[in-house]
């Protein structure tokens, strides 16, 4: 009798199972197509070139100087400032006093002796005794002494000229020996004087130059190369000058950067673009340009340069997109 209801059961549930499928199991979920990755745009950096005037040029920099200068200065003794009479920009003449030292009573001294040098005078020319003669000469020294001293506490101009520089120094002030007071220079007499090491062909005497001091530009001339020098066995053999043709800056620019800038070529209209988008590989020179959304490479030919940029003689075209990166 159980095995019939086992049996029974059993029937029932297969005819349930028949009937639904597989109610059971999972539907199967619908293929999807695989996503489309689009690629990452490629971008560029560029360089429009175009059309300017360009350039060859060699510039050294150097410095404004005098070669008429002195400087003033006591030589003596050390003492204490009194009075400084001039500052930058006056012009004085050779004697003219610049300086002078506090010398105490040191004038009054002077004075005294030289009346002291007068009497001993009048005692010996009236007795001729050698203690007279001897007395005059001790007075006489003494007032040697006292005007050196005098004299030492003064500074005079040493040439004519236009004031440079003054100390700046306070009166009571110590001061030593040597120490510069003033300088004193030809404002006519301006130059630049730089150190080139370079190609010796590039500069020669008379070439015409542009001197550049705080952004004015003056025109200019070799006047001596490291040429020269080295003809001439001169101590130091990279010198180079150049002299004012027209105009000069004033006395105020001494000490002051200058640029010599000498021009080699100069081409006008010219097809430019930065050097640093050149590539060589082997004989060939090229570029790659941007056009269209694609990336080209150009042949060219290539002019003159300067320190950044270059002119491109054939192979291009002002407008196109060259690539930097």
């Amino acid at each position: 009798m159980k095995k019939l209801k086992v049996a029974a059961i059993a029937l029932g549930l297969s005819l349930i199972l028949s009937g639904t499928g597989c109610y059971f199991f999972p539907t199967e979920e619908e293929l999807l197509e695989p996503p489309t990755i689009a690629p990452d745009q490629v971008t560029y950096s560029t360089y429009t070139a175009k059309r300017k005037t360009l350039e060859s040029s060699v510039i050294v920099t150097g410095y404004v100087r005098s070669r008429t200068e002195k400087s003033c200065y006591f030589t003596d003794y050390t003492g204490r400032i009194k009075t400084i009479y001039v500052r930058a920009g006056d012009f004085v003449s050779e004697g003219d006093l610049i300086a002078e030292m506090n010398t105490g009573e040191l004038e009054y001294l002077l004075e005294i002796q030289k009346l002291k040098v007068q009497a001993a005078k009048l005692q010996y020319n009236s007795t001729g005794s050698q203690a007279d003669k001897l007395q005059l000469d001790i007075e006489t020294e003494t007032l040697n002494m006292y005007q050196a001293q005098y004299d030492g506490a003064k500074v005079f101009a040493p040439i004519s000229g236009q004031i440079s520089y003054v100390l700046g120094i306070n009166p009571g002030t110590e001061i030593d020996p040597y120490r510069i007071i003033a300088k004193i220079v030809d404002p006519e007499d301006l130059y630049i004087e730089a150190t080139y090491t370079g190609d010796m062909k590039t500069f020669t005497l008379g070439d015409k130059v542009t001197v550049t001091v705080e952004g004015e530009e003056y025109s200019s001339e070799i006047s001596y190369t490291p040429k020269e020098a080295r003809a001439e066995g001169a101590e130091k053999t990279d010198i180079l000058t150049a002299e004012f043709t027209d105009k000069k800056p004033t006395f105020a620019y001494l000490g002051a950067l200058a640029d010599i800038k000498k021009i080699n070529s100069v081409s006008e209209n010219a097809v430019v673009i930065p050097k640093n988008t050149l590539k060589i590989d082997g004989d060939r020179t090229f570029v790659q340009v941007y056009k269209d959304g694609e990336k080209i490479e150009k042949d060219i030919v290539t002019g003159i340069s300067n320190a950044t940029e270059i002119e491109v003689v054939s192979g291009l075209d002002d407008g196109d997109e060259v690539i930097i990166r």
